[in-house]
């Protein structure tokens, strides 16, 4: 037996993937991919106040500072702090839209509110320093799609009762906004499944 045949077979290291971090002061290190769904959150809100602003004919420039709570409150991602801030979101739309006025501006304001809604669950579902791989971003981008086509036809439905008068009390507003936060928070609390 040579000297070469009596070594064993050397096998390649293998190398983990460098993950690009950030600080913030003395917080936390926040990864790249966390970083990039906070700025979904955010451009998401944006797109929302901007929507809310054409439906209701402006507002008071105050609103616009919501755009950057996701930035200020991205450490608490899996708390109740963004179902608050959705909350006070959406009272604002049914504050300052006209009463029992429909404006076809709900469909991107829904389309904005689904993004950062969901940017912000899988925010939630990585540490700080954590990143997302592909295929669980797709995945959070198909049922992101999803709920996306959902409001579709809500949004036509709305349009077209909304000509009709059915003295919808506003008890009827606020069972509707508890539902959707009931459903949001089930959601959140409960993520889409992996399949393997």
């Amino acid at each position: 037996m040579g000297a070469a045949e009596s070594l064993p077979h050397a096998t390649p290291a293998v190398v983990p993937p460098v993950r690009r971090t950030l600080h913030f002061g003395a917080g936390p290190e926040w990864s790249i991919s966390q970083l990039g769904a906070t700025a979904a959150a955010m451009g998401g809100v944006l797109v929302y106040l901007a929507s809310l602003h054409l439906a209701a004919g402006g507002f008071d420039s105050l609103w616009w500072a919501l755009v950057l709570l996701p930035l200020l409150t991205m450490a608490w991602a899996g708390s109740a702090a963004p179902l608050v801030y959705w909350a006070l979101l959406l009272y604002g739309w049914f504050t300052l839209s006209p009463a029992g006025s429909f404006s076809w501006w709900s469909l991107p304001a829904a389309a904005g509110c689904i993004v950062a809604h969901a940017a912000t669950a899988l925010s939630a579902s990585s540490p700080p320093a954590g990143s997302f791989t592909a295929r669980t971003a797709g995945r959070w981008a198909r049922h992101t799609a999803v709920a996306l086509l959902a409001a579709v036809p809500v949004a036509v439905l709305a349009g077209v009762l909304s000509g009709f008068s059915l003295g919808i009390a506003p008890a009827a507003y606020v069972l509707g906004l508890g539902g959707v936060a009931v459903g949001l928070w089930l959601v959140r609390t409960s993520p889409p499944a992996q399949h393997e």
